[in-house]
């Protein structure tokens, strides 16, 4: 009985250790496959970086190959009728414009350090948001557009500009992207057949989503068209017999109504969000066709190339 005790101890204990190796080697394996993966992750992630890095070095030295004092103007590709699907691109642009600053047109990089279209580098620098690119060209360049206007006539086409950038702007894109689908806007683009087919599947729940955010998302289709009419009819209202913003010549507040406007008056044929200025408010209509056709801003509309 000692005998056989004994010896079914031993092979229980040998059942265990052998066990408990195959769990150690179990372990080992599992581990081996953690450190492998993880150093494949690794690998990866470092040669992206690299190809990352690499990238940026060969972007910055064709940025800088443009001379200095030379704006690079980053935007969007053109468009089929108007300069460009992004009014506060066209607002930069006009504004280069307007001020005679020597620049030149980057549309591989569209998007900036702040994730937004356009944006400039100038010197080395790079600069983005719309507002905060015109007033580093101002200071820069000592700019004033609005020498020939009064302090208070200054201080209320500022307020002009905020209602144009930040409401106006929200009107447009929300009836763009998201009520629209994309539909009427992208045949005014030759965006190819990939855009065409995979934009609406990102913009519209993008833009749906910042619209309801920003407040404008919650009306009805009829109330935002009417908010956007009641928009395009403060500035009708505004600019009265005037040509420009600005009274006899354009303004810095100019560059911003007109590529906010610009987007009804070319983006949006055959629409009743065209017909806005083409209808209700000619007098817009009137204003952009002179803001095209100023000497200075004057761009084709045949092939939206700048003259």
């Amino acid at each position: 009985m000692l005998f056989r005790t004994d010896t079914v101890r031993r092979s229980v204990t040998m059942e265990g250790l052998g066990s408990l190796a195959d769990l150690g080697v179990k372990l080992v394996a599992g581990y081996r496959s953690v450190v492998l993966g993880a150093g494949a992750v690794v690998a990866v992630w470092l040669a992206r970086k690299i190809i990352t890095t690499k990238k940026k070095q060969k972007l910055r030295r064709e940025w800088d190959s443009v001379g200095q004092d030379v704006v690079l103007l980053h935007q969007f590709l053109r468009g089929k009728y108007c300069p460009n699907l992004s009014p506060f691109a066209l607002k930069v642009e006009t504004f280069l414009r307007l001020a005679n600053i020597k620049y030149e047109v980057d549309s591989k990089s569209p998007y900036g350090p702040k994730g937004k279209c356009p944006w400039i580098t100038i010197n080395g620098e790079d600069v983005a948001d719309s507002e905060f690119v015109l007033d580093n060209l101002t200071q820069r360049f000592n700019i004033n557009l609005e020498s020939h206007l009064s302090t208070q006539q200054v201080a209320s086409l500022e307020a002009v500009r905020i209602l144009a950038d930040e409401h106006l702007f929200w009107c447009v894109i929300t009836w763009r992207y998201w009520l629209d689908r994309c539909v009427i806007f992208l045949t005014t683009q030759d965006l190819g057949l990939f855009f065409n087919t995979f934009m609406p599947v990102f913009m519209v729940p993008g833009i749906k989503h910042r619209a309801k955010e920003q407040g404008i998302g919650i009306h009805s289709p009829e109330e935002i068209y009417q908010i956007c009419k009641k928009d395009c009819a403060t500035l009708a209202g505004v600019l009265g017999d005037n040509d420009f913003f600005g009274g006899e010549k354009p303004s810095r507040a100019d560059c911003a109504v007109f590529g906010q406007l610009a987007q009804l008056m070319w983006n949006a044929p055959g629409t009743h969000y065209e017909a806005l200025l083409t209808n209700v408010f000619p007098c817009l209509a009137s204003y952009c066709l002179r803001m095209k056709d100023t000497e200075i801003t004057r761009f084709n509309l045949t092939n939206t190339a700048l003259l």
